[in-house]
């Protein structure tokens, strides 16, 4: 009985958790770029002793399957199709996003949304706001007219699920996670939407609020069984 108690308790706060995970999708619904996170539920088996427990365990993880790219006509909106992220120059280093909505400053700075500059291989680009259009081609080479500006750095990494999600739509790589170069190309004019989908997500949000109120009916259960083991008439 008190095994069962345990492993209902498992279960709901697993639910819980995600729930919450399932909340922060639909939020994100519409942020550029933005990587739905998923869990894998896992029951097992526990040997403690002489005795066989039960437990049940959530592992979170994050989905960084494609987004679909909505055209804007924006030419300083960039999406990259394939597996990669845009680098950005983060105050305490190196940051990575798959949000290509970038702007230039009066300065002539290429930089997020958040007014982080956009980070170039070798020397930083410069671009005059005032001149000719600028074109990107699929590596990420920027062009003013005829004249060269730079090569963006677009990196990968060979285990992304290392990479440790920030706010904004950053991520941080761990010090043993070296970025290599991408393939992915990119496509000028465009942005990456969140790989989420409402439809998905409001099923499991079903699915997981059945498994709490499964889970509360069995602790129901189990407490109306130990009254009348304790209580008996």
């Amino acid at each position: 009985m008190t095994d069962g108690l345990t492993y209902s308790v498992q279960a709901m706060g697993a639910a819980e958790r995600r729930m919450e995970m399932i909340a922060a999708n639909l939020a994100n619904l519409n942020a550029a770029g933005f990587k739905r996170s998923i869990d894998r539920v896992q029951s097992f088996d526990t040997r403690l002793g002489q005795s066989l427990e039960r437990s049940i365990a959530s592992e979170r993880r994050v989905d960084f399957s494609q987004g679909t790219l909505r055209p804007t006509g924006e030419p300083y909106d960039l999406a990259l199709s394939g597996k990669g992220f845009f680098t950005v120059e983060g105050t305490d280093g190196e940051l990575y996003t798959r949000d290509g909505r970038f702007f230039v400053n009066e300065t002539g700075v290429l930089q997020t949304q958040e007014g982080l500059p956009v980070a170039w291989e070798g020397a930083r680009g410069t671009i005059d706001p005032n001149g000719k259009p600028v074109t990107v081609d699929s590596t990420g080479r920027l062009k003013q007219g005829e004249a060269e500006i730079g090569q963006l750095r677009i990196v990968d990494f060979e285990k992304p699920e290392s990479l440790r999600m920030k706010q904004g739509g950053f991520w941080t790589a761990p010090n043993a996670a070296v970025p290599i170069p991408s393939e992915a190309q990119v496509r000028q004019g465009h942005v990456e939407q969140a790989n989420v989908s409402a439809v998905d997500e409001l099923v499991a949000m079903i699915a997981v609020q059945r498994r709490y109120e499964m889970g509360t009916r069995v602790m129901s259960s189990i407490d109306q069984s130990y009254k009348r083991l304790t209580n008996p008439r």
